[in-house]
């Protein structure tokens, strides 16, 4: 069941458009990860969804209720919609428990067990009820503005890039405990961000936006293993691109026949992402392929630089474990996993 629907949302400030038809589904309970370079019109789109913001045209529909319609639209805090934002904006000279319980009624019965309800539910320990926003650590701070926020107990809950200042690790475990927290509450989110491993990670939706248009949206896995265009392809992750010729399902290309999706004939341009390729040492005049000119090391993930023979292309460049890793000079075959894109006839 579909719970918002963004219907033809047009937005311009001055000469320049932000945003131009964006039509998008919501699932109910889903999570859909807004993606694109700066600029591409990804946090105005969320500014008008809460209502921060009013489009020029089109239409906000949240579970049945239209909350915009061109420019007449229903004010912010009386939509319903719960957000985080990327500093958590906690109130610094309230408690954790004044943060959460803010907006509650102050002499309500039930409010100090909801207050505890919710920071178990973030998974805070009780003994924080009473320190400051200074006491906490970033990640324990975004855990206290996601449970303030789902103590309005919001239809929707709006995520604008809330793990981005905080370090690498502690990013993905933050990810993932919104996520479990989102999904037991049974909340659909809305996560703007510029990390495209956090949207494909985070997201059962993905929305690619660039330069105020909805480029392609979809299941993680169909936006990256068949992206709609180069670009597309480029900002979702690293992609091998080689001409082919295509027939009867497969490719002709300078890495020999590969598989190939869709029912393309003649030629094309195929990707595959640097992981649908395998390393192999080969020293066999008949399958040999490349020579490895660089080999930078990462720990469990190392990139490979292979040179094709007889092939007027940059070196193709490869992510493979550190375990058997070749060294520079060696000959090697390359072997590919699945199936190549195909962007279309060139």
């Amino acid at each position: 069941m579909t719970l918002l629907t963004i219907d033809r949302i047009s937005k311009r400030y001055g000469h320049v458009q932000a945003l131009q038809n964006i039509s998008l589904d919501v699932a109910a309970g889903s999570r859909t990860a807004v993606v694109g370079p700066s600029g591409s019109g990804k946090t105005t789109l969320l500014r008008i969804i809460a209502g921060f913001e009013q489009p020029d045209g089109g239409q906000v529909t949240l579970d049945g209720e239209l909350l915009a319609d061109g420019p007449v639209a229903v004010p912010a805090h009386k939509r319903g919609i719960g957000i985080v934002s990327q500093d958590g904006a906690l109130f610094p000279h309230l408690s954790v428990a004044d943060n959460i319980g803010f907006g509650f009624e102050r002499g309500a019965p039930d409010r100090e067990r909801r207050i505890i309800d919710l920071l178990d539910m973030v998974e805070l320990d009780r003994n924080m009820l009473t320190r400051r926003p200074h006491q906490l650590s970033g990640g324990q701070q975004q855990r206290v503005a996601l449970a303030r926020a789902l103590g309005r107990k919001p239809r929707l809950m709006l995520l604008d890039e809330p793990f981005s200042a905080l370090d690498t690790g502690l990013r993905e475990n933050m990810r993932k405990a919104v996520a479990r927290v989102l999904q037991s509450a049974g909340i659909t989110a809305i996560l703007v961000t510029h990390d495209q491993a956090e949207a494909l990670s985070f997201a059962d939706q993905v929305a690619v936006l660039r330069e105020g248009r909805l480029i392609q949206a979809g299941s993680p896995q169909s936006v990256y293993l068949q992206p709609l265009d180069r670009e597309t392809a480029l900002f979702l992750g690293d992609a091998v691109m080689l001409p082919a010729v295509a027939r009867n399902g497969f490719a002709d290309c300078a890495l020999g026949r590969v598989a190939v999706d869709g029912g393309h004939q003649g030629k094309v341009e195929i990707m595959l992402r640097p992981e649908q390729i395998r390393v192999v040492p080969d020293q066999s005049e008949q399958t040999y392929r490349g020579r490895v000119v660089e080999v930078e090391f990462g720990g469990a993930t190392c990139t490979v630089a292979v040179s094709l023979e007889g092939v007027a292309l940059p070196p193709i460049m490869i992510k493979t474990s550190s375990v058997a890793l070749p060294s520079q000079g060696d000959r090697v075959r390359l072997d590919i996993a699945g199936k190549a894109h195909v962007f279309g006839n060139r």
